[in-house]
């Protein structure tokens, strides 16, 4: 899958969207104890988000039915702090990446 980079028992490596206008990459370090997600918007890179592992409640796709047709992924914190990330570059391609990172995190599947 093209949304997988990097998956290992101790670590899974997610790149999502694409090269424009915007994307994401996300980093899941069981080693280290923290997520960190890294996102641009038209080549300029944002703020990056640095949080442990356990503050990651869920990793959840809003989709949103036509006229839009949008699928984006959302992290929720356990302070309930919410954020987007881009999307894979097919909904269920989306779909899969949020299934495997939860599987990761060891979240509850809906």
């Amino acid at each position: 899958m093209k949304g997988i980079v990097e998956h290992t028992p101790g670590r899974l490596v997610v790149r999502l969207g694409a090269f424009f206008p915007h994307g994401a990459t996300c980093v899941f370090d069981k080693t280290t104890g923290r997520a960190r997600f890294e996102r641009r918007l038209f080549f300029v890179p944002r703020k990056p988000i640095d949080v442990p592992l356990a503050d990651v409640v869920a990793f959840e796709v809003v989709e949103v039915l036509p006229p839009l047709n949008s699928f984006d992924p959302r992290v929720v914190l356990a302070s309930g702090k919410r954020f987007y990330l881009s999307p894979a570059n097919t909904r269920e391609e989306t779909r899969e990446v949020a299934r495997q990172v939860r599987a990761f995190l060891g979240l509850r599947q809906p």
